[in-house]
């Protein structure tokens, strides 16, 4: 009888030990779970408050804008640089149509979304002549000093012509979209297609698309307001 006490106290012990053990993994289990919950609630909530401007490294040097025109419909609206307080205005306007989180951006696909295009979607060069002309609803920027087209840190050179050297331009347009939200919106640069001597390789100007996301409609809509 001893001996089946003694027996029946070692295995409550055991189960006893065992339940300790297991609580003390489930405790261990909880505590991981609820830190890496923990953690990826700070970095969610870090990277929705991070702001970024995602407007083409071009426009950020706002004093190299010398001329801006906003054109809705059949209205157009010319600011100059000198005029602080309409230039002013439209920067901020132009900064909230390009204005995302961290977070927003990563998960609505404009981070990396830049995109550069040349010539029509049959492959054709865009004469900037016959482009320009067909415009409706846009903003034209002139430059003081001629930009080039970043991507990805880099400057680009032309796909179709390989002996060309980095575009430059100073007349860039952005087209507008009614429709409210972030989406694909598209600046077009007026360039030349030159070597590194400055010989032309293809007579003319020519249309290159830049295409990245914004929501242009902010700008439709402040300026359709004021009329």
């Amino acid at each position: 009888m001893e001996e089946v006490k003694n027996n029946d106290e070692l295995y409550a012990k055991i189960e006893t030990e065992k339940l300790i053990k297991e609580k003390k993994k489930k405790n261990i289990f909880t505590i991981v779970f609820l830190a890496v919950v923990f953690v990826l609630a700070v970095v969610i909530i870090c990277l929705a408050s991070i702001p970024l401007n995602l407007k083409p490294s071009f426009l950020k040097d706002e004093n190299n804008i010398r001329i801006v025109e906003i054109r809705v419909n059949e209205t157009s609206t010319s600011i100059f640089n000198d005029d602080t307080r309409e230039f002013s205005e439209f920067n901020k306007v132009l900064n909230d149509a390009f204005g995302q989180t961290y977070f927003s951006a990563l998960f609505n696909g404009s981070l990396g979304s830049v995109k550069i295009v040349e010539g029509d979607e049959n492959g054709d060069y865009l004469e900037a002549t016959d482009f320009v002309s067909d415009l409706n609803s846009y903003v034209k920027f002139n430059l003081i000093n001629k930009k080039s087209i970043i991507v990805n840190g880099k400057e680009y050179s032309s796909k179709k012509q390989i002996k060309a050297i980095p575009f430059t331009f100073t007349e860039v347009y952005l087209t507008l979209d009614d429709e409210g939200g972030i989406a694909d919106a598209s600046f077009y640069a007026i360039v030349e297609y030159v070597d590194a001597e400055g010989n032309s390789l293809k007579d003319g100007e020519y249309v290159v698309e830049i295409r990245t996301k914004g929501d242009t409609s902010k700008i439709v809509e402040h300026y359709t307001d004021e009329e």
